[in-house]
């Protein structure tokens, strides 16, 4: 009985900090669908001028409790520059991860980003040493833009690089680093991630 009264608590306090959190990122400018649910505040970081849209029903998990695994921190939004666009799509959602934008990262409806995956379009450093250790969003950074299907399951621990696009309806493998593009219904693992799988149509969603 003690538990479920307990449970009820942390029930109205989520309610709460949810609407705390939807302020927080309305207030850095993101535009919010409906019945966004965030558990936890996340941690913005945005350049003027940049955009962050935040599909329907979208939830996003900062904080490990309701996580199978739990989260090693809280959910990281970062702009770079002021043409960088986040877009995430409805009914996503997200574990105490990290997107990183410089240009342009989307993510489809229905897609599951594993706990603690970071999505980078951009090498966030500069490649010359003296720029290095103190380089800011002006310097020449490559960016290229990464776009997530549909229906896309992307496990926990994954690493996203620059240029990468992944299809409806694939896995990505826990731990994975995804250097190169994934095509449609299959499954990827590794480091570097390769297609360990095909053919998973049969799976997806009429």
């Amino acid at each position: 009985m003690f538990y479920r009264f307990i449970r009820k608590l942390l029930s109205i306090y989520d309610s709460l900090g949810s609407e705390l959190a939807c302020y927080w990122l309305r207030s850095a400018g993101a535009r919010l669908g409906k019945d966004v649910m965030c558990y936890g505040i996340p941690v913005l970081s945005v350049r003027k001028g940049s955009k962050i849209i935040i599909g329907d029903f979208t939830t996003l998990r900062s904080i490990s409790r309701g996580n199978a695994i739990g989260v090693n921190h809280r959910i990281v939004l970062t702009t770079h520059s002021s043409e960088a666009f986040i877009e995430i799509g409805n009914h996503v959602g997200m574990s105490g991860g990290a997107i990183c934008c410089k240009s342009h990262v989307k993510i489809g409806d229905n897609t599951l980003l594993g706990a603690n995956t970071i999505i980078a379009d951009n090498d966030m450093h500069p490649i010359k040493p003296e720029n290095r250790r103190y380089n800011c969003a002006d310097v020449d950074i490559p960016a290229k833009p990464v776009y997530i299907g549909n229906n896309v399951w992307i496990g926990a621990d994954v690493f996203i690089c620059k240029g990468v696009s992944i299809g409806d309806n694939s896995v990505i493998g826990a731990k994975s680093l995804v250097s190169k593009s994934i095509p449609a219904n299959c499954i990827a693992a590794g480091n570097p991630a390769k297609v360990i799988k095909k053919d998973l149509s049969q799976y997806s969603r009429s």
